[in-house]
């Protein structure tokens, strides 16, 4: 299809102003850094002013660039999820004025002593530049159309936003650094914390409101907003990895920027290359190649993951058992259920048990190399690009089901209500198996979603996925549904199945209730399931 310019008009007009109130909010993003933000007795970890002035810049410049094409709805869409997160990032970079020793922001500051460092010029520069920004959108968002409507695209932009937000809750980074926090947004203090949530709100929304929009370029424009504004949130804590000793990666980051590239390629697909080409389903046939294709290499990942040490010890000493390592079989086993298209709701629902496998055994290397001689091995790289293989294979899918749902007449049943009540009951079950420990001894700390650790977050999405799954189940055709229950008792079955694989790792070990509860809930799970196709 060509395109026209489009003409003159005083959106168009309104649009130079809140381009113009960008750039100088990319200017002060870019220049608040050089400034300094404190003043000299905390420098910043590293030099990290060229990366953050690229990342302020680039959303500007596609907006500009769309502009000069004659695309200003496109150019306007970038804009408005670019303003509306600069109010987040405007609360976060607050707590630097009023708390800086509490902040961990080693792009911008690094607090090494005991007194807490003056706030410089540099900080109010950088707040004014969020503050321009919010402007610009304010300015832009008033000549976009509110339509609705729903394209090939949605659901590759929503799981897209899923997967950023989940890494949004996880630390930027694992620091042995006792100058660099630790912590993950829930951690951060006063008005760090309020910024944080609010970010885990508005990118969702941002993401769900353009990509429902009934006008093309409002979703173009809207998708690349948020997708090129998601890297300025993690691209500083990726930095701190490769240039500041003691700082190694974290999963959360690269999460964020799986769901960046997603969004922006979400964006730029071309309109209707999802939906069915006359009469025949090659696109849908791809698709259910690539969920199997990368279903399966990320299960061959898990197993040389699981195979291979995730630790490593100084010569001479013997590596200890990776006993939690042992937990990336089962979920290696379900990526089989990639090859088969009619399994697809049961994979998308069982690889909720990657980050329970993933997440308790990075958890045993974090401990394991508080001890400065004791290093990641090659089974934690290959177990990372096993999730990251995961996380793929799972965005694929869904669009998948997109796709078929487009093309096929979906009708639902009302769930029964024996039905909701094993539903519930599970459930509730399930929380309690993820709340409670699997495994007790007497010298043992067991990991629970309630904890703090790098397994409690793991176990935390797998509970999510769980209760997600059941939800969905409910409102989904009875075949769909009953698959998406079983997929979620294989995360519940793989809960359960922590006691036999890892009860070796210390001595005088006993089932805890949390073992009791999973393999209820996987009984439940499974009933429900058969009552969901009783009904078929």
């Amino acid at each position: 299809m060509i395109r026209t310019a489009e003409p003159v008009t005083p959106a168009s007009a309104g649009l130079r102003a809140a381009l113009g109130l960008a750039a100088a909010g990319a200017a002060c993003g870019a220049i608040g850094p050089v400034l300094s933000v404190v003043d000299d007795t905390a420098p910043p970890a590293f030099t990290a002013w060229p990366l953050l002035a690229l990342l302020a810049v680039l959303p500007v410049a596609v907006a500009s660039y769309y502009y000069a094409r004659g695309r200003a709805t496109t150019g306007a869409a970038v804009l408005v999820p670019l303003g509306a997160l600069a109010v987040c990032r405007f609360l976060i970079d607050l707590e630097i004025a009023l708390d800086p020793v509490g902040v961990s922001r080693p792009e911008l500051l690094r607090v090494t002593t005991l007194a807490a460092p003056e706030p410089a010029a540099g900080l109010w520069v950088l707040l004014a530049g969020h503050v321009l920004t919010a402007a610009a959108a304010a300015v832009a968002v008033t000549g976009l159309e509110t339509e609705g409507g729903r394209g090939g695209r949605f659901a590759l932009a929503t799981a897209a936003a899923v997967v950023a937000v989940g890494g949004l809750l996880s630390p930027p980074y694992v620091s042995l650094d006792p100058f660099l926090r630790n912590g993950s947004v829930l951690d951060a203090p006063g008005s760090a914390l309020v910024g944080g949530l609010l970010l885990l709100v508005v990118v969702p929304v941002a993401t769900l409101l353009a990509a429902s929009s009934a006008d093309d370029d409002v979703r173009t424009g809207g998708l690349l907003g948020v997708g090129l504004t998601l890297p300025a949130l993690v691209a500083p804590g990726l930095g701190a990895v490769v240039a500041v000793d003691k700082v190694l990666l974290a999963a959360g980051p690269v999460a964020v920027m799986i769901g960046a590239v997603g969004l922006v390629f979400a964006a730029l697909l071309p309109a209707g290359v999802l939906k069915e080409h006359e009469g025949t389903l090659p696109g849908l046939r791809r698709l259910n190649t690539i969920v199997a294709v990368l279903g399966l290499a990320a299960g061959a990942f898990f197993l040389v993951g699981a195979l291979t040490p995730h630790l490593s010890v100084p010569e001479g000493l013997t590596a200890p058992t990776d006993y939690a390592a042992r937990l990336l079989w089962p979920a290696a086993a379900f990526t089989l259920l990639a090859l088969a298209p009619k399994a697809r709701p049961a994979f998308i629902a069982a690889t909720a048990a990657v980050p329970l496998a993933a997440g308790l055994s990075l958890d045993a290397v974090f401990a394991a190399t508080q001890v400065a001689t004791v290093l990641p091995g090659p089974g934690v790289w290959f177990t990372t690009v096993g999730v990251i293989l995961a996380i793929a294979a799972v965005i694929t899918a869904v669009v998948a089901g997109a796709a078929e749902r487009d093309e096929e007449d979906v009708t639902t049943t009302s769930p029964s209500l024996p039905l909701i009540a094993v539903a519930m009951i599970a459930g509730l079950v399930a929380v309690g198996a993820f709340a409670m420990p699997v495994v007790r001894a007497p010298d043992l700390t067991p990991i629970t979603a309630l904890g703090l650790r790098v397994g409690s977050w793991g176990l935390l999405l797998a509970l999510a996925g769980v209760l997600g799954a059941i939800g969905l189940a409910l409102a989904s055709r009875p075949v769909k549904g009953a698959a998406l229950l079983l997929g979620a008792a294989g995360v519940t079955a793989t809960r359960a199945l922590e006691y036999p694989l890892t009860a070796s790792r210390a001595a005088d070990t006993a089932p805890g209730p949390g073992l009791w509860l999973a393999v209820a809930a996987t009984v439940a799970l499974v009933i429900a399931a058969a009552v969901r196709t009783a009904r078929s």
